[in-house]
């Protein structure tokens, strides 16, 4: 059976090389993995830290690329593959554009398409934009439902998706727990970059904002808040890396670029992320991914977002959803940075995506092609 593996993004890229390598060692598939270069470095950069070629590489990234352009050319260029490689299975993760373009192709031409992370839902189509509407797209042609969780798979079966539904965790805690167990020289380099990340009396919050939909004035209250916090706690370390989006830069830099205890710094590799959240107190993000990821690290969690299709972090404790109001996001920073028990509360609550056998799962059930 062969399978082709679309990815374009640097968080595709993390959740679908686990299921990869699995799917490689297997002999009774053949995996072929495709970058489309919808994010060329960044993606690119995840594959060499786990040691891993993109078998294609359609490199169709282009300075100032929009939506509309971005869909056209990767139309072209997954159809020419579809047609050269004839795949009997296409698998894509989550809700990007090449994600959506990839189920969409796949699906007129009569593979069947596996989703992996199917199954998030915010109900509102403009918020997270475009990736609600990518997903729902993707579910609608999809074969394989691989929901990360029982929330997930529901949300399916409310919308009358009940075949091949399967709730196998999210893959993004076997690349976070593969990860950790290594010393690569990206962590290494954090000890010159931030050495404070080693003190172990100190705290550190990280600071993640870059959805679409928050740039501009969300955007600049969630600096504001961030750099009230970094006053009223002028012992405590803000790490900040910016989103390589200059928009992102352009709002976030100008309100926290003085403040001596706020590190803007480049973004981080996914290797010196996981580094990062092993050593965070605290989380501040609007990031799919690290509501993910930190709850296998103990780290509490505020989304700085107004919906969210990761309920279930918020249902089980590890994370809440704070908007992006400052004196809210305030509010709930600073219980968890003055409370003791409010924090380890948090911590301490169970991971509801998974014990890092997600991808071992999905192989699984696609060697038994239901």
């Amino acid at each position: 059976m062969k399978v082709l593996m679309i990815v374009g993004t640097r968080p595709e890229a993390i959740k679908m090389i686990p299921v990869y390598r699995t799917l490689s060692a297997r002999e009774d598939m053949t995996a072929c993995l495709l970058l489309t270069g919808q994010h060329r470095e960044m993606a690119r950069s995840v594959l060499d830290l786990f040691g891993v070629n993109a078998d294609i590489d359609l490199d169709l990234m282009e300075h100032g690329q929009t939506l509309l352009s971005l869909s056209a050319r990767l139309t072209a260029g997954l159809s020419r593959v579809i047609v050269d490689e004839q795949p009997d299975v296409i698998l894509v993760q989550g809700d990007t554009t090449s994600a959506m373009i990839g189920g969409m192709l796949g699906f007129y031409a009569g593979c069947r398409v596996g989703h992996i992370e199917a199954g998030l839902r915010t109900g509102n189509l403009a918020s997270p934009f475009p990736e609600e509407f990518n997903r729902r797209v993707i579910t609608l042609g999809a074969h394989w439902h691989f929901a990360p969780t029982a929330a997930a798979a529901e949300n399916l079966r409310s919308e009358g998706i009940t075949l091949n539904v399967h709730t196998v965790g999210n893959t993004v805690i076997d690349a976070a727990l593969d990860m950790a167990d290594q010393m690569t020289p990206g962590k290494a380099a954090m000890f010159d970059q931030l050495p404070f990340l080693d003190d172990s009396s100190g705290k550190s919050v990280l600071v993640t904002v870059h959805r679409r939909e928050n740039i501009g004035t969300r955007m600049a209250g969630i600096a504001a808040a961030v750099g009230e916090l970094a006053t009223l706690h002028s012992s405590t370390h803000f790490v900040v890396p910016v989103h390589p989006n200059p928009a992102v830069g352009a709002v976030v830099r100008p309100i926290l670029e003085s403040l001596e205890n706020v590190h803007l710094i480049a973004p981080l590799y996914y290797d010196q992320m996981i580094y990062m959240l092993s050593r965070a107190f605290l989380v501040l993000t609007d990031s799919g991914g690290i509501q993910e990821e930190a709850p296998s690290f103990n780290v509490p969690v505020l989304v700085l977002r107004n919906e969210s299709e990761r309920m279930e972090g918020v249902d089980a404790g590890c994370s809440r959803l704070v908007g992006t109001e400052p004196s809210c996001i305030v509010k709930e920073a600073q219980t968890l940075l003055s409370d003791p028990v409010a924090h380890a509360m948090m911590a301490n609550s169970a991971n509801p995506y998974g014990d890092g056998c997600a991808s071992q799962k999905i192989a699984q059930i696609l060697s038994g092609i239901e």
